[in-house]
Parts: structure tokens; C-alpha cells; sequence
């Protein structure tokens, strides 16, 4: 059995996607290895997916949290990850005693805190598009966002409906 738990200065995160490092360890609490978290300093949803990749790659049965946004929770447990909650303030190794108590695990997606950053980006991650990739969009794997252009910005056509490029001192050519 392997057990990641989410570690800021040598104790369980506050926060599962923001901890400096992720600890794995076996069935007898021993640590067998550790990585940076990979979604720390941002990156988005690229870069929360990139943490998740990890967790799947060391074939981790638990994940230890305290406090962790319900998609994420939802693709662990989708994965078939079991996620069991603690406390910061308990040592390392109580934390992973309690793995196994049943009162502890979180079971479904609504038990995790809901993404505000992800509703004010319009969900895009539910549609699956090219989100995150060359073109832009957050990273997510979802729909590249439209922006909203006013047409007063929008580049002038002549009367042949030809496009004119217009510049002003100060601002870049519209492209």
C-alpha cells in the first residue's frame, strides 16, 4: 500500500495542490520517496493535472489531506485513489495510522471546497476542447475561453473590405 500525503515544512499540507512537496509512503509508514508538487506556483489546471499524473505514476492507494478542492478529490477518487482527511496539527505519523479508519475517508466529489476560480473561468474544463494547449485557454483541457472584444477595438475595413491596420503613438498595431 502507498500513501502520498501533501507536506509543507514537515507536516501535512493546509492545502493539497498548494504544499511544497509530496511524501509517498509504504504500509509500514517509512518514506520511500519524495517530489516536488508540481503545481506549485501556479501552472492552473495543467499543472494540477501534472500533480495528479504523479500520484497515479507511484501508484498511490490513499491520499492524505486536509483541505482539497472537489474536482481534484473527484478525479482521485474517479481514479480509484482512496482519500483519507487529517489535521496539520497531528504528527506524520498518526496521519498515516488513520488512513485506514473509515470515518476519516472523504468519498464523493461535494466534500471538497468548491473552485471559485474555476467558476469565474466559466467551468471551462467541462466542455473538452484545447484548453491548455499552443492556443491558449487555462490549462485545463477544456474550451479555449472566447474573448469578449469590444467592437470598437476591432480593426476597421475599408470600403473593398479589405482589412486597414490602424496604430497609435503608445499602443501596438492591432493584429
Amino acid at each position: 500500500m502507498i500513501i502520498a500525503m501533501p507536506m509543507s515544512r514537515g507536516r501535512l499540507a493546509a492545502h493539497f495542490t498548494k504544499a511544497q512537496r509530496i511524501g509517498f509512503f509504504n504500509e509500514y509508514h517509512q518514506l520511500i520517496t519524495s517530489f516536488d508538487n508540481p503545481a506549485i506556483g501556479g501552472g492552473g489546471c495543467r499543472a494540477k493535472s501534472e500533480l495528479l499524473s504523479l500520484i497515479k505514476a507511484q501508484k498511490t492507494d490513499i491520499v492524505i489531506v486536509q483541505h482539497i478542492g472537489e474536482r481534484m478529490l473527484g478525479k482521485l477518487l474517479a481514479a480509484g485513489i482512496g482519500v483519507s482527511q487529517g489535521d496539520n496539527a497531528e504528527s506524520i505519523e498518526v496521519l498515516l495510522g488513520q488512513t485506514q479508519l473509515l470515518e476519516r475517508r472523504l468519498v464523493d466529489a461535494s466534500q471538497g471546497r468548491a473552485s471559485l476560480n474555476h467558476a469565474k473561468k466559466g467551468s471551462c474544463c467541462a466542455s473538452g476542447g484545447n484548453c491548455g494547449s499552443a492556443e491558449g485557454g487555462c490549462g485545463c483541457g477544456g474550451h479555449k475561453p472566447k474573448p469578449e472584444v469590444s467592437s470598437l477595438l476591432q480593426k476597421p475595413e475599408s470600403a473593398q473590405g479589405k482589412q486597414v491596420s490602424a496604430s497609435y503613438s503608445g499602443f501596438r498595431p492591432l493584429s
